[in-house]
């Protein structure tokens, strides 16, 4: 799950939120998954909710890591390799003898690794049960991250006004390109039409330095 830190709500625009408690959100998700097995399961199940609050006072165990750098390239690459990644790395597995599979992983609780040998049919039982329902969709967005939010336009309009100058003026080299080649640069093959977000160039570019210059965008 990747959280924004902050928040958007019904009145507030924006409102930037610097910590998020780990001890909060195990206490949250044990509260929640307690109650919803309450309410499937009934009252047949109240004994034992009282029972694991107390003997869980902190809550249930999160898997949480530390912040990481938005700008950092690690960031990228942790966030893309964790959103289509299949459920076990073949680079895990260490021998196969033809019917038993010798494997290992890092346990969460204390970053121990532990090696495991069973046999091949139950390691394919630990595999598919990760294989989701047919239709069911893996990858879900909500609030600020969905396609259409109550404030996706006032949040765009607090980029900052370098930024929106250089969209503005660069906004029209899509049509020349057109105009002069016949082809649309932004055109993909797979039928979908791309967004310019940035342009990332080396060396000294005069007409790129300019669009960029705070002295240009503020004379526009």
């Amino acid at each position: 799950m990747l959280l924004t830190e902050g928040a958007s709500g019904t009145k507030t625009i924006w409102r930037k939120i610097s910590h998020i408690p780990f001890n909060m959100i195990r206490k949250r998700w044990q509260a929640t998954i307690l109650d919803f097995l309450h309410k499937i399961l009934g009252n047949s199940f109240y004994k034992l909710k009282s029972y694991l609050f107390k003997t869980y006072p902190d809550g249930f165990y999160v898997y949480a890591k530390s912040n990481m750098d938005s700008k950092s390239t690690d960031a990228v690459k942790y966030i893309i390799r964790y959103t289509g990644r299949p459920v076990m790395a073949q680079s895990r597995i260490l021998d196969y003898d033809g019917q038993f599979v010798t494997f290992y992983y890092d346990r969460h609780e204390d970053n121990k690794r532990v090696t495991e040998k069973i046999h091949a049919f139950e390691f394919i039982k630990r595999l598919i049960i990760h294989i989701p329902e047919e239709q069911f969709k893996m990858i879900r967005y909500y609030g600020l991250y969905a396609k259409e939010y109550v404030h996706s336009s006032k949040l765009y309009r607090l980029d900052s006004t370098t930024k929106k100058h250089f969209r503005k003026k660069h906004s029209h080299w899509r049509a020349r390109l057109l105009l002069a080649f016949g082809v649309d640069p932004l055109c993909c093959s797979c039928g979908h039409t791309m967004e310019l977000v940035e342009i990332f160039h080396s060396g000294k570019n005069p007409y790129i330095d300019k669009l960029s210059s705070p002295r240009y965008n503020n004379s526009a």
